[in-house]
């Protein structure tokens, strides 16, 4: 072993058949006697991660196209058939489908998608009308039975319970409009396959569900092309005489063209047309007023919250200007409403707190809901809180959220507004704002308004 200045390291001295040996194998070579680690590898992507790269691909490559869109969804599907995200990407198609303007693509994917969903009303409709744009016989056929179909799933809403946040009016009036348009979707369809017959018939159901100028134009387009001129005009006249909000000028002066050339047909000239008009708009007018009445037009003009009348679930009265002079606790409230029912019950206890007070009152309002559906509740509950309907109280006060409680004081003000609930301060908090509203003096006496 030789040390140079002592510093260095020793240079060890082989035997020259060990030396060859050595480097023949690379041992004295310093890459060779550095041995690289070998890397871990990489998990392969999971079934999910592979579909999340192939849509993120094919949403970058297909930008701005629709049709190259369609075109790699599609390959999705054929690639990933058992999918968990087959229907989400077929609905992806239709949509882009529908704005690429390409109804047989949007036709065909509707109808794979009616094979998951298949009382989808909303689907059932698109396929109806897409099947319906396609012009051939076939494909009418298919969108007549597909125009069934719903007709059938809206008879069978009908006999199921009404979902609980939606007002029994409202309610009912979805189911009259779908029965309509179902008719009139059907019997166009029908028209278009020259089922006159047939079309006249679901016209004439689609105008008793729910009477409307286009549905009356329709029947007389139908009964001029069978050539019954009587019902013809009469359908006409009932057309150019029904008032339909939304109806273009250009619509009005067809069906007054199709109107003047069908009663010439019976008469010499149009003396008289004008006398015939007139009869059927006010038969109209008395038939349908409770349909041009608007709804709910009670306390309208009311701007003064103590000027409401009010009906309670019973149907009786009650004047919110009997409540002047006193602190009024109102809680806007509905039977669906889960946060509702709890400050309900936490309500019920305050009120019995101040139950030696005559100064306090405590009033639940139901927003949006019909009185048979608060009474079954309150019967159910043992709701025994005093409750009125808010006929428009929740618009005058600005209600936009459930529960909402707000407490006037004596001078009729609003001193105090919450929206929601926190149980664990609830009642602390109501408690103080009814104790400083209290010393308040009394407002004086006014007119309501």
């Amino acid at each position: 072993m030789i040390r140079i200045n002592g510093a260095r390291p020793a240079l060890r001295i082989f035997p020259l058949p060990l030396f060859f040996c050595l480097l023949s194998c690379g041992a004295l070579w310093p890459q060779a006697a550095a041995k690289k680690t070998p890397e871990t590898p990489l998990p392969a992507p999971t079934a999910g991660e592979q579909e999340s790269q192939f849509l993120d691909q094919a949403f970058k490559s297909s930008e701005g196209n629709p049709g190259a869109l369609i075109k790699s969804l599609e390959d999705f599907l054929v690639r990933f058939p058992q999918s968990a995200r087959r229907e989400q990407v077929l609905r992806l198609i239709f949509r882009q489908a529908m704005q690429a303007n390409d109804p047989q693509a949007a036709a065909a994917t509707a109808e794979r998608l009616l094979e998951i969903s298949p009382e989808d009303p909303s689907l059932l409709n698109a396929a109806t009308d897409l099947l319906d744009r396609q012009g051939n016989t076939a494909s009418r056929e298919k969108a007549r039975a597909y125009a069934t179909r719903f007709l059938n799933r809206v008879e069978k809403m009908a006999t199921e319970p009404k979902p609980p946040d939606v007002p029994l009016d409202k309610w009912q009036q979805s189911q009259t409009l779908l029965r309509a348009s179902g008719f009139l979707r059907r019997g166009r369809v029908e028209a278009n396959l020259g089922k006159t017959h047939e079309a006249l018939a679901d016209y004439e159901k689609s105008f008793a569900v729910y009477p409307s100028a286009s549905v009356a134009e329709r029947m007389g387009d139908v009964c001029a092309t069978r050539g019954d001129t009587e019902r013809a005009l009469n359908y006409y006249v009932t057309a150019f005489a029904l008032p339909e909000k939304g109806m273009e000028p250009a619509q009005l002066s067809q069906v007054r063209k199709k109107l003047s050339s069908t009663y010439l047909l019976k008469h010499p000239s149009e003396q008289g047309l004008g006398d015939l008009i007139l009869a059927r708009y006010d038969e109209l007018a008395r038939d349908l007023q409770s349909r041009w009445t608007k709804p709910d037009t009670a306390n309208a003009d009311v701007r003064d919250p103590f000027g409401f009348v009010l009906q309670r679930p019973d149907g009786s009265e009650v004047r919110l200007a009997d409540y002047r002079g006193k602190v009024v606790v109102m809680d806007f409230w509905a039977t669906w409403c889960g946060p509702c029912r709890l400050e309900g019950k936490m309500l019920h206890q305050l009120m019995e707190t101040f139950e030696s007070e005559p100064s306090v009152a405590f009033l639940t309002v139901n927003v949006g809901e019909d009185r048979d559906t608060v009474n079954s509740f309150m019967k159910e509950e043992n709701w025994t809180i005093p409750t009125v309907m808010a006929q428009n109280l929740d618009s005058l006060l600005e209600i936009r959220a459930l529960p909402t409680l707000v407490i006037f004081d004596r001078q009729g003000r609003v001193v105090f507004r919450q929206e929601g609930i926190d149980p664990e301060s609830f009642s602390e908090t109501v408690q103080k704002a009814v104790r400083q509203a209290l010393p308040q003096p009394v407002a004086p006496a006014s007119p309501a308004s």
